[in-house]
Order: C-alpha cells, then structure tokens, then sequence
C-alpha cells in the first residue's frame, strides 16, 4: 500500500478533496467549483468537471489518480455529496447514488496500441474514432423482490452486469422459493457499449486499425456517434470471454475494456498537432465576423477560393464539392413531391488532376468526414449497418 493510501482514512480523503473543492480559486479569483456544485440543482445535473491541472498543488489528490483511481473518484463523490448537502439537501437526497465527478485534461494520455494487461485497473485517456453504438439500455443498480406472500425479498445492488436471484425469502418464517422482480421498486441507469477504433492519422502503414469496447452509464450515454472523433478518459477494466468447450465463469482468458468517465469531442483533421478540443460555442466576436463575411459582395466566391487553396484552378469543381459540404433544406414542390438537400458529387477526370487530393481537403473539413476507396469499404458499404455484439446487444455501426 502506498504512502498516500495509509495516510488517509476514507473519511478523512473525502474532508481532504472536500477542502479542495470549497477553497480552490482559479485566476480570475473565483470558487470554480463551489460555484459548479451550486449549478447543479438548476440543471438538474449530477456530476460536475473537475480539470487535472487544478490538482496539481494538491499531490496528496493528484497521486490517487494513477495509484487508485476508484477510491479517489469516490471520494469526490462523497465530497460532491456533503457540498450539497449544505446548500440543497432536498436535491442531494434525491441523487445521492447517482452524484459522481468527470475529469477533463488528464495528461496520460496512451494510444489503443497501448492499452493491455499492465493498464488494468489505471485511469488513462485515448483518443479514437466511435465506429459502433449500441441502443441505450437500462442497467439494474439495485432491483427488489418480492414472494408471493408479498415480503420484500431483497435488494441486491449490483456491480457488473451479472445479476444474483434470491434463493431464500428475507423473512425467517417465510418459505417462498418463487420470486418477482418489482421493477417499479428498483433502480435503474442509462447504459450504452461503444466501440473505439483507432484514429487513422494514428494507424502504423500497414497496420489493421485496433479497437476497444467502452460502457458508459447514465448522461453520458447518447453523447458520442458513429463517426465522432472523441478523447475518451476512463478506467480500463477486464471481462471473462467466452471459449468454445469451456463451461461458462470457468475461463481464464479475459478481454479489455474501458469503463468511461469522460468525452471530449476532437476537432481538427489530418495529424496529431491540428487536434483541439471542439468547442460548440461562438463567441460574439466570431459571431460578428461571420455576419460581417456574408454581408460581403464576394462571399461567394471567397469560399471557392478558401476550399483547397493548394490547387490552382478547378473553381467549378471546387464549387460543386463545397456545395455538398454545405448542403440545404429540403424543397417541397407543389405537387407534393419532394427534393432533398443533400447532393452527391461524382467526380470524373484523368490522373494527376488532384481529384484525391480535393476529396481529402473535403474530409479533412466536413464533420465526420472520412476519406476511403472502393477497396476500403466495408461489406456493409459506406453508410450505416446494424450488427450484433457478442453480449447479443443491437449496435449501430458506420460504414
């Protein structure tokens, strides 16, 4: 056990981290997260971010991050809790289960080549492609039942997905071996499976992409989309897999996954160094700008001109591509019939004319984009397909 661990109760690194909440500044002077956690009943949030860098003073926090991630993610929990106790008790009642921490900017970041045995039970961020969804599903944290002489039998609360039937009534004088699950009495959570692939500025020559499987539980689900580029951060854990002519729960070979405590959307395209974290968010200032450029006479032709300036020429069929980026509405004609707003683009030329290189400026730019071949697509094609996991779970899958 290390140094830090011995050092504090669970009692007392939850005074610790509770202390760093309530006192820490940030330049601008202000209580950052005393004011998060007084946003939280007004949005009816359940967790708050905490960003890494903050905790850099604070050693004692900071080191339980990569020593034992679970603990201390717990203890601000607790802490979270007992800040709002204070401050809205009937709310903090209400959530006490389900109020958790999220951390933004954590600095070890690895990729999926590196995630294996020695990060088992580690916090870590990838980055990565969502290449699969599945539907979100509700997952029993704790779940009642009840006999046929209508004694409450038993909450089990539940780690994992494996679920635990009573055999025997709580009540001594009861000798019911039937049960009911009340699902009305139980607790449950939003639950989704996602599939990471590596990024393809990331991808080896030669090398097949590598890809891991991500839980994510309650608002952070329906977040992430095929297609979305992410920073995930979260704790890697393992499962039993499966093996033909082994009787179930008695393999020893087990497969990775990550339990996810955090996205970020990627934005930038291309290498690593044009990655940013991506911002939904306009500042007036970019707002006025943008004003000011489309009240401009030459707008127009300014975007033709802005797609691709690398290659000279070709205005009409950078025009054509830049219109399929942008798109439009949907046209609905007097005879009831209807004309989409999308297009598509069938690009037709000799060699060496830079129809690739347009197409790679086109995907670098557009949101999801992804630049592929006939030889690369999948068998499913270059849209979505719907597959099943191994767990039998329904998964959407981009093409």
């Amino acid at each position: 056990m290390s140094r830090v661990q011995s050092t504090y109760t669970e009692s007392a690194l939850s005074d610790k981290v509770k202390e760093f909440l309530t006192r820490f500044k940030d330049k601008n002077g202000s209580y950052k997260y005393v004011e998060a956690i007084d946003e939280m009943m007004p949005k009816g949030a359940k967790f708050i971010l905490v960003d890494y860098n903050d905790m850099v003073l604070e050693p004692a926090i900071e080191i339980l991050f990569s020593e034992d991630p679970d603990r201390i993610l717990n203890a601000f929990s607790r802490a979270i809790k007992e800040a709002l106790q204070t401050r809205f008790p009937d709310y903090a009642e209400k959530i006490k289960d389900e109020v958790r921490v999220r951390l933004v900017n954590y600095p070890l970041q690895r990729s999926l080549r590196q995630i294996n045995a020695e990060t088992i039970g580690k916090i870590t961020s990838v980055s990565g492609m969502v290449v699969r969804a599945s539907e979100v599903k509700p997952l029993a944290k704790e779940l009642v039942f009840v006999c046929p002489d209508e004694h409450v039998t038993k909450v089990i609360q539940l780690k994992g997905m494996d679920v635990k039937v009573p055999v025997v009534c709580d009540n001594p004088n009861c000798k019911q071996r039937e049960f009911e699950l009340k699902p009305e009495a139980s607790k449950f959570i939003d639950f989704q499976i996602l599939r990471l692939q590596e990024l393809p500025e990331d991808l080896p020559p030669g090398q097949l992409p590598h890809y891991i499987d991500v839980t994510i539980r309650q608002d952070l689900v329906d977040n992430a989309r095929p297609g979305d580029r992410i920073i995930l951060t979260g704790i890697v854990r393992v499962e039993q897999e499966s093996v033909a002519g082994i009787t179930r729960g008695h393999s020893g070979l087990y497969r990775l996954r990550i339990e996810g405590n955090n996205i970020e959307f990627l934005g930038g395209r291309g290498d690593k160094t044009s990655r940013k974290i991506e911002r939904e968010e306009i500042s007036p200032e970019d707002e006025k700008m943008i004003k000011s450029l489309g009240q401009s006479h030459d707008v127009y032709q300014r975007l033709i001109d802005s797609f691709a300036p690398h290659i000279q020429g070709q205005s009409l069929i950078k025009e054509a591509i830049l219109l399929l980026i942008v798109g439009s509405n949907q046209r609905a004609l007097g005879d009831g019939s209807k004309i989409r707003g999308d297009i598509n683009v069938f690009l037709v030329g000799d060699p060496g004319t830079a129809k690739s290189e347009m197409l790679k400026f086109c995907a670098r730019i557009a949101p999801r984009g992804l630049y592929t071949s006939g030889r690369g697509s999948t068998a499913a094609g270059l849209t979505a397909a719907v597959v099943r996991d191994k767990t039998g779970i329904m998964m959407l899958e981009a093409g």
